[in-house]
């Protein structure tokens, strides 16, 4: 874990690499640690790094409302503190809604984008409905939780996923929790969709019940030039079940799009 100090939060991070600056940027239920072991899964020619947003455990800020376009800010001076003019995005679910943020908002900083089981507006994120199973038992509330992320087959034989998952999923106290749900809530740019001019990749699991096939297809074809991959067999969790194939995708898609005057 290393800090950096932006001016206007203290966020830690994780690096691993030399190369073309890949920045991952994780899920609401989580921190840089979602990608604790899909970081490693990138080869040479990539400079990975996992900063944690604002309200995550090791990088609180101060208690007041913000919204998508400061977590780009927050990013933007991220980089600028790490000594990175332009970087490769990957956003995850809610990290998705930070990355394309900040291509709207710093379209001159982003070499290429990549969208991973996520959505361009609040209303198009399907999050599961807990009610259903409210009144079950706990074993019962954790495993329609993580069918959420992972197939029921990898839950039933597949123990040490299951544990990676446990360790990476992150439970913020109440009014951390409702000031990210407030910005997400907040979030729409659906209409602006057609300004992203950087390179991007759209990545979906056909088997996702958050991010639905249908709209991470639209999505894709709203951005410009946009390529989408859809992803057999996956649920949200892209880069935990199938991880090796989705940092193939995800690396081949950035070196392809890499700054040929890069050291």
């Amino acid at each position: 874990m290393r800090q950096a100090i932006t001016d206007t939060v203290s966020l830690c991070f994780d690096e691993i690499g030399q190369g073309e600056p890949l920045v991952l940027l994780h899920g609401s239920n989580a921190d840089r640690r979602q990608f604790a072991g899909f970081m490693s899964l990138f080869g040479d020619g990539i400079r990975v790094l996992s900063p944690d947003q604002r309200d995550s455990p090791d990088s609180p800020c101060a208690a007041r409302p913000y919204a998508m376009m400061d977590h780009a800010r927050d990013l933007a001076d991220f980089l600028t503190e790490r000594g990175i003019d332009r970087a490769h995005v990957f956003g995850a679910s809610y990290g998705g809604a930070v990355a394309m943020s900040f291509a709207l908002m710093f379209p001159g900083r982003v070499r290429s984008l990549i969208l991973g089981a996520t959505a361009s507006e609040r209303s198009r994120f399907h999050a599961p409905d807990l009610n259903t199973v409210r009144d079950k038992d706990p074993a019962a509330v954790k495993r329609f939780m993580l069918e959420a992320v992972i197939t029921p087959e990898a839950i039933d034989a597949d123990p040490g996923l299951v544990a990676e998952i446990d360790a990476l999923l992150l439970i913020r106290e109440p009014a951390s929790f409702a000031r990210r749900a407030a910005a997400i809530d907040d979030f729409n740019v659906t209409g602006r969709l057609g300004e992203i001019a950087a390179p991007t990749l759209v990545l979906c699991g056909d088997r996702d019940p958050i991010a639905h096939v249908g709209e991470a297809r639209e999505l894709a074809a709203a951005i410009p030039g946009a390529r989408f991959e859809l992803l057999a067999g996956s649920r949200h969790g892209i880069t935990v079940q199938y991880a090796d194939r989705t940092a193939r995708l995800i690396g081949n898609f950035v070196l392809a799009h890499a700054e040929r005057t890069a050291v």
